[in-house]
């Protein structure tokens, strides 16, 4: 039957092949799958997180033990400084105060500049951690023949 530019299904035309209906054992073992995946999933997170974590923790701890560090031997070496220019100014007043007006220019230097210099490493450091890719060992590895200037095309294709 044809009315207008539609075409409407007869009953000749209809499929009456009867659809399979899944066994309550099927659904069963259907939702178990699915219960299994998604706790597989949830628990692959948790170890993703950990991991991320973890190398964030470390990567922090580094940068405060180094500063800590860095910190300690630049008091160290102010004050030796300071002792070296004792007799050079006749007491240590004026060391010191040189070597302190010093700290100061770097602190304005740095403090101008910390978004370049503190900020952006750090934000890309972290982001390359959170939002790195993880590689898969499954993933077929691409291997290609490289040609020696000796061998022709010839051998070439003899041998692939």
């Amino acid at each position: 039957m044809v009315v207008g530019l539609f075409r409407y299904p007869t009953a000749k035309s209809v499929n009456t092949q009867k659809i399979p209906i899944m066994e309550n054992k099927e659904y069963q073992r259907l939702i178990n799958d699915a219960k299994q995946y998604v706790q597989m999933r949830y628990d692959l997170l948790k170890l993703e997180l950990l991991d991320k974590l973890s190398r964030i923790i470390a990567y922090l701890l580094v940068v405060i033990i180094t500063l800590v560090l860095g910190l300690t031997a630049f008091v160290y070496f102010s004050l030796a400084l300071a002792y070296a220019l004792k007799p050079l100014f006749g007491g240590m007043g004026l060391p010191l105060v040189i070597i302190g007006l010093f700290f100061v220019l770097i602190l304005v230097v740095l403090f101008r500049r910390k978004e370049k210099i503190f900020l952006n490493p750090i934000i890309t450091k972290l982001s390359s951690i959170l939002f790195e890719e993880q590689k898969l060992d499954d993933e077929p590895k691409e291997t290609t023949k490289t040609t020696t200037p000796t061998e022709t095309n010839a051998e070439v294709e003899e041998s692939i």
